[in-house]
């Protein structure tokens, strides 16, 4: 690099060529200077908004409470923590729709409705089990004779 071209990090005049050569003379307009580096605030280091905090957990707490809700309440405990994680983070985004991604926002969105509905039927599971021991226990203390003979033709005793 030359001399009189300068460092490209310092902010200097941009001086328009000078063209003596026409008709009507020199023009005489000021050194342009361009403005100086300014990000907006939300972005990252690529110039483009930020994700939402907690988008990418509660997508994947959301997914994961589906399939975990036949774990006896596992299900229900990771529906819950995507659902608040994801509440959480739609308020954010709400605030400020400029500083965070659309992609972000819809993998909120999607994690708040799996957790929703992974805690749904991890609280059916959970009823239905609740059910059926309160069922067989209720028929165990009416017949004690026929549980213990039920029990022995399916081999569990």
């Amino acid at each position: 690099m030359s001399e009189e071209q300068g460092h490209p990090s310092e902010n200097q005049p941009i001086i328009p060529p000078n063209n003596d050569n026409s008709a009507f003379g020199p023009v005489n307009t000021p050194p342009l200077t361009p403005p100086p580096f300014q990000q907006a605030p939300g972005f990252n280091q690529f110039g483009g908004p930020q994700n939402l905090p907690n988008s990418t957990v509660a997508l994947i707490l959301g997914i994961i409470s589906i399939p975990a809700c036949c774990c006896y309440g596992l299900g229900l405990i990771f529906g819950i923590i995507a659902w608040v994680l994801s509440a959480a983070d739609i308020k954010k985004y709400n605030l400020n729709p400029a500083n965070y991604s659309i992609s972000s926002y819809k993998n909120t969105k999607a994690g708040k409705i799996c957790g929703i509905i992974g805690a749904i039927l991890s609280l059916l599971y959970l009823i239905c089990i609740i059910g059926v021991i309160a069922m067989f226990g209720w028929a165990a203390l009416k017949d004690p004779e026929l549980m213990k003979e039920l029990l022995r033709e399916k081999g569990l005793q």
